[in-house]
């Protein structure tokens, strides 16, 4: 091979670089040739002993990137020295595949660790701010009591957005409609309650209602939207109980706090009994069901118990039904173990970039050793 088609290959392998750059090294080989040839050494063996133009080019273009890397220390431009190094043939292919597959699995790592530390903290705040702030708001157990067969009232829990859970409370004689109770008298059904105004009793008779109010203005509170059925707004009443002429009785009281309402109905014998605890929203905390000898009690922040005679069966449930305490713990578990995926991953990588670093530093050593005597082959 002659000079010009040489310097000709070397110059277009090394479009890549600065077009100064790649003229200095080009006038650098170009004054080493001539130099060789006035010494008495053929052109050919000159040329020959340079090697191949291309791989020549890489060379140049590793050293290249190499000073790049050591004027910005940067994980992309060490991926750059390495690829040049590897694509030199220096580094072993039996070595590299398992070290791209060590890369893999450490980015692999990265991702994993990352997604568990960021979903356990958004659980832990999203936990935090409801526990401490009520907000956002848990789904909670609520009550649905609908009319039984004849009159019997019937209590039977349903989970909020179930059908029939945003339906207002319904036993016959007492039923919640909105912000109001409604009263519904059938012969011989009597109604007492307690307003802030003062009491108001209520008895039909004969098919006729008849009311007493005892206090001032209590009757004005009560207003009569169809035969025999009145409508009073909840919060007005302290304490209301409603009976049936077969002895079946509903009690509503409203609780310290003015917002809870307590809920107890009980058949005539006395033997089958619900009671349950109502917020401003409908939505219900508590169940206890009575039959005779046997029970159940759900309570959100006890747990489910459940009596039969001399058995009992207690089921203790986490810090709420849908967020609490093991979710908390859950999400800090997530965000612990993310964070440590973490730390491990970032002491791996500051590893692998020693290693690389004094890889990489051993090969370019070499490398510019061989390039500072052109006349050496590789």
């Amino acid at each position: 091979m002659k000079q010009d088609a040489f310097i000709q290959r070397l110059r277009q392998s090394l479009a890549s670089l600065p077009k100064q750059e790649v003229e200095e090294i080009v006038a650098d080989y170009r004054e080493y040739i001539g130099d060789a040839i006035a010494a008495g050494r053929s052109e050919e063996d000159v040329i020959a002993a340079l090697g191949d133009p291309d791989k020549l080019a890489r060379e140049i273009k590793a050293q290249a990137t190499y000073r790049q890397w050591q004027a910005r220390r940067s994980f992309g431009n060490l991926a750059r020295v390495v690829a040049s190094v590897a694509g030199l043939g220096l580094l072993n292919l039996i070595l590299l595949v398992p070290f791209i597959i060590y890369l893999s699995l450490l980015t692999v790592g990265y991702v994993v660790s990352g997604a568990l530390a960021l979903a356990g903290l958004l659980a832990a705040v999203y936990v935090g701010s409801h526990q401490a702030f009520g907000w956002p708001a848990a789904d909670k157990p609520t009550i649905h009591v609908s009319k039984g067969t004849g009159r019997a009232a019937s209590a039977a829990s349903s989970v909020n957005g179930h059908e029939g859970s945003d339906q207002a409370p319904d036993l016959g004689t007492v039923k919640v409609d909105g912000d109001d109770f409604v009263l519904a008298l059938d012969e011989g059904d009597k109604a007492s309650i307690v307003t802030h105004a003062g009491v108001l009793e209520l008895k039909n008779d004969d098919g006729d209602t008849k009311i007493v109010a005892l206090g001032n203005g209590a009757d004005k509170l009560l207003t009569k939207t169809g035969e025999n059925t009145y409508r009073i707004a909840t919060s007005e009443v302290k304490a209301l109980e409603a009976n049936d002429e077969d002895g079946k009785a509903v009690s509503v009281t409203h609780a310290n706090d003015g917002k809870t309402l307590l809920w107890d109905i009980r058949d005539e014998d006395g033997s089958g009994r619900v009671q349950f605890e109502q917020d401003a929203k409908g939505n219900t905390s508590r169940l206890a069901v009575e039959s005779g000898a046997h029970s159940v009690v759900i309570d959100p922040s006890k747990g489910i118990t459940v009596k039969s005679n001399d058995d009992m069966v207690h089921i203790v449930a986490p810090m709420g039904w849908s967020l609490g305490g093991m979710t908390l713990r859950y999400a800090l578990a997530m965000l612990i173990g993310g964070a440590l995926g973490l730390l491990i991953c970032i002491w791996l990588t500051r590893l692998t970039w020693r290693a690389l670093s004094r890889y990489v530093n051993r090969q370019i050593a070499a490398l510019s050793a061989r390039l500072d005597e052109p006349g050496q082959t590789s």
